[in-house]
């Protein structure tokens, strides 16, 4: 889904049109549940952050201003949303901890734990950049402006990481990415 086309859903939401909260959740629910899950270590709490998200940008809508950023505007709330939600369980504990104590207590599905055993051995820079080009869709230049990074070291940091991806399956003996 295009940015223009979120700005037009958000724009319908604002207005009171059920029909486009529908088909905002259904064209988002899926990258946002996985940028939730990546901030969360877990799949326990993603759809209480998720519905947290989605009933915030219905309440937020009126008042948003289109520049052109309606999805990342979607993740900065979701974003929001997942560390407050994580506030509230640790108040006094850092974010780390509290993903690794919620991953131990909690053991993902299979799948799960292989997408975050590859993305463990990528950076911080290079992990946000995946997901954000991955799962959420978004374009190495929307990712430069989003991040406030030259357009060359994301594309850098892009390939790089997706090298890593590459050189982690190959090990791995059960995937390999061409």
């Amino acid at each position: 889904m295009t940015n223009h086309e979120t700005d037009l859903l958000l724009k319908r939401i604002g207005t009171g049109d059920v029909k486009a909260i529908t088909e905002l959740y259904d064209k988002m629910r899926t990258p946002i549940y996985f940028y939730i899950l990546q901030l969360l270590g877990n799949e326990v709490d993603v759809e209480d952050v998720m519905q947290e998200t989605f009933v915030s940008v219905i309440k937020n809508s009126r008042n948003y201003k289109s520049k052109g950023k309606a999805a990342a505007w979607i993740y900065t709330i979701a974003k929001n949303k997942t560390l407050d939600f994580l506030r509230k369980q640790h108040p006094t504990v850092p974010i780390d901890f509290v993903a690794e104590e919620l991953f131990c207590d909690s053991p993902p599905v299979y799948e799960e734990l292989i997408y975050i055993q590859m993305l463990e051995c990528l950076s911080d820079r290079e992990r946000d950049i995946v997901i954000l080009r991955v799962i959420c869709g978004f374009t190495l230049t929307e990712i430069s402006r989003e991040k406030n990074l030259p357009k060359g070291s994301v594309f850098w940091s892009y390939n790089n990481a997706m090298k890593k991806l590459k050189k982690y399956l190959k090990e791995d003996g059960e995937f390999e990415v061409r």
